[in-house]
């Protein structure tokens, strides 16, 4: 077989790996898919029965654009959440339970390589997750502009060129690739864990983590290990509405009021991506990660049935 043929049958494998991972595991699709859909239905009947209208002269009622762009990034935020939460469950389970119900032996009687099977597994998270999140946010967005222009008796087109959506899609993209990034070391710890346990990988990832919790703050009296864990979860960058620095304030009395500094910040504002994606924590969990993938790979090849 010619260089070129080896590498199409190579590619061809992974494409029916792939798919194969995503026709065991539905959830994965569905999963994002509820998540996003839920929460955006409830927010168009919500804007549906209210009265927004536009009147010259009133400052009573939010701006279209500022509540376009909440509600825009609040479900983006849903949709990155999602991925992660059906990533780290795939990557939990998938090599513990193809060791539990013996179908690594049928896997690894078919010519393809233990390579090949973790890098598929790895797209599933790393690309289709990602993409998935990405194509939910855009469909979102478009409903909500159609959604909050009528609920404001405004032209959508006129509410996407000043919310300027065009640059809003196009930072969902960053953000997309600088969360997986950011999260990319807990997937490949979690693979790892799934490829070398013999138990239940869940209880070994919460009871090492409780251990390491004791351990630290009763013998170390710190929490700098378990600080940098959670900080993956819950610190992620990304995030514009918090990178924009709205501050909302909202009484009885005065009904609802908005400060924000710069007002075009967080309609048309772009972050330092530059210096997000040079972020030394960033890397290191890069490196950390592929650390992970190499011995998930020597594992793999070693796998028996449980």
């Amino acid at each position: 077989m010619s260089g070129y043929g080896k590498m199409t049958w190579t590619l061809k494998q992974y494409v029916w790996s792939v798919r194969r991972e995503l026709w065991g595991n539905r959830f994965l699709i569905f999963g994002p898919l509820v998540m996003v859909c839920l929460p955006l239905v409830l927010l168009c009947l919500k804007l549906h029965t209210s009265h927004l209208k536009v009147i010259k002269g009133t400052a009573e009622i939010v701006p279209p654009t500022l509540l376009f762009r909440i509600t825009a990034e609040m479900l983006f935020g849903i949709a990155n959440v999602a991925a992660l939460t059906v990533g780290c469950i795939y990557a939990l389970g998938t090599f513990y339970n193809e060791r539990k119900d013996l179908s690594v032996l049928f896997w690894k009687s078919l010519p393809v390589s233990d390579r090949l099977s973790v890098a598929a597994k790895a797209s599933v998270v790393l690309a289709i997750g990602p993409i998935l999140s990405l194509f939910l946010s855009w469909v979102a967005t478009i409903v909500l502009i159609v959604a909050t222009a009528q609920a404001y008796g405004i032209s959508p087109v006129g509410l996407a060129e000043q919310a300027s959506v065009g640059h809003l899609m196009i930072d969902d993209v960053a953000y997309i690739v600088l969360n997986t990034l950011w999260w990319l070391p807990i997937y490949a710890v979690l693979f790892l864990v799934s490829a070398s346990v013999r138990t239940v990988p869940a209880v070994w990832v919460l009871g090492g983590l409780a251990g390491l919790y004791i351990v630290e703050a009763i013998g170390l009296r710190t929490n700098h290990i378990t600080g940098i864990i959670w900080d993956r979860f819950l610190h992620f960058p990304g995030t514009g509405f918090h990178d924009a620095q709205m501050k909302i304030i909202a009484t009885q009395s005065d009904g609802f009021d908005v400060q924000h500094t710069p007002t075009d910040k967080i309609v048309t504002g772009h972050l330092d991506f530059l210096a997000l994606f040079s972020m030394p924590s960033l890397w290191w969990g890069v490196l950390l990660a592929t650390v992970c993938f190499v011995l998930t790979v020597w594992l793999r090849r070693r796998a028996e049935p449980i």
